[in-house]
């Protein structure tokens, strides 16, 4: 009996050995597979770092007036060794070739990603290239309106940061690039919305408002149909803005606007002042997404009640509209009588949209954290094209968003000779 026991040991070892051994021999390829996914992770940051990096470089050396071919390739790649000090591609093996041919800037690299668990299968690196071209700084300028949602919910967290932080950065970085690569070529205006917006009128486009000089405060929109252009208000005060509040959300009020910096500026070459209110403004009450695009829409036109912008028959001047909003349209607009419905506010925008695009405004709409799929379809529908809607799920996605609007932007002033 003793023996028989000993041998039935001896074959158990044995068999938890010839198991060990098929385990491994399985969990080879999983591992694998699990290495090829993380390092197709790291690839595909390192690629899109790269490709951010070259954008950049591509835009300033082309704005580089009065710069020989040398100079410009030279400014070119110092703006792309400061993007690439930081970042997923940092530090990883380079090859770079910057050139200017026919009036374009071209930007060319590939960059060598080295794996980690693939490196069991013999493959040591992974080759992400990229390329950029932009035409060379014409005497274009731009006019660019941005209506940015600050309704309460931006306040909340989308990835990994607060989403008017998000957006403050993903704008200010916007400024600091399209201003550094042109200076003296673009104007920003700024039109912060929630229910309200809260702006500085001359009195004789305000109802109820007596004498010369300007009236500031609260206002919704005007009575329709004069809330779906941009005409100048005239002596009836259906055109006029300060119309009875909508009752759904009166308690809200006024008060919250003046102290969270949510104030409309108007066009301006200042690119100091227009980041200086983006880094002061925090989010507030409801949403009027048609009241924000009929306010941007009057900042981009050179009537009354704002005149900071180049005529329409300035050709030198492209117009460009960026509409950002994370939610539905919660307020009621004015349509036909004296209705005043959501639904109304909804049909407003595609109006607006439709109207300030036949005035040559290019119209340039982001989603961001924004489930509703009627909203999305109408923000597409409002955009100038397919590719001037863009969709940002978190805070990763709003910054790479507002890098292509900052590569379409570029590309529509900095034209080829």
């Amino acid at each position: 009996m003793f023996s028989i026991r000993k041998a039935f040991r001896r074959f158990r070892a044995s068999e938890r050995g010839d198991t060990a051994i098929m385990f491994a021999l399985t969990a080879i390829p999983v591992i694998l597979a699990a290495g090829v996914g993380i390092d197709y992770a790291n690839y595909s940051a390192a690629k899109t770092h790269l490709q951010a990096a070259l954008d950049g470089a591509a835009l300033a050396g082309a704005a580089a007036s009065g710069k020989t071919d040398s100079e410009r390739v030279s400014i070119a790649s110092a703006s792309f060794t400061a993007n690439m000090g930081a970042g997923a591609a940092s530090g990883y093996t380079l090859t770079t070739d910057f050139r200017v041919d026919s009036g374009t800037f071209i930007a060319e690299a590939n960059v060598e990603v080295p794996t980690s668990l693939m490196r069991l299968a013999g493959i040591d690196t992974m080759e992400a290239a990229g390329a950029a071209e932009v035409g060379l700084a014409s005497m274009k300028k731009a006019e660019i309106a941005m209506v940015l949602d600050y309704s309460g919910s931006m306040g909340d967290v989308s990835g990994t940061k607060v989403k008017y932080i998000a957006m403050r950065e993903a704008a200010t970085k916007l400024v600091d690039d399209l201003t550094t690569a042109s200076p003296g070529k673009v104007k920003f205006g700024l039109v912060p919305f929630s229910h309200h917006v809260y702006v500085t009128l001359p009195k004789a486009h305000v109802k109820g408002a007596s004498g010369s000089g300007t009236w500031t405060g609260c206002t919704q929109d005007r009575r329709y149909p004069h809330n779906l252009t941009a005409a100048t208000p005239t002596s009836s005060d259906n055109t006029k803005w300060n119309q009875p509040m909508a009752p759904e959300h009166a308690s809200d009020g006024c008060s919250g606007y003046a102290p969270r910096k949510l104030v409309v500026k108007p066009l301006t070459s200042d690119s100091d002042s227009v980041k200086t209110q983006l880094a002061g403004m925090k989010p507030y009450a409801w949403t009027h997404i048609a009241l924000g695009v009929e306010f941007g829409y009057h900042l981009l036109m050179d009537n009354q009640p704002f005149d900071q912008a180049a005529p329409k028959s300035d050709t030198e001047t492209q117009k460009f509209m960026i509409v950002l909003t994370d939610g539905m349209q919660t307020e009621p607009a004015f349509g036909p009588g004296s209705t005043r419905t959501v639904s109304q506010g909804e049909k407003n925008l595609t109006q607006l949209c439709t109207n300030a695009k036949a005035d040559g405004i290019r119209i340039i709409t982001l989603a961001f954290d924004l489930d509703d799929t009627s909203t999305r379809a109408r923000l597409k529908a409002c955009a100038s094209d397919a590719d001037s809607f863009f969709i940002a799920d978190d805070d990763a996605d709003l910054s790479k968003a507002f890098e292509e609007i900052k590569t379409a932007v570029a590309s529509e002033i900095y034209l080829k000779k």
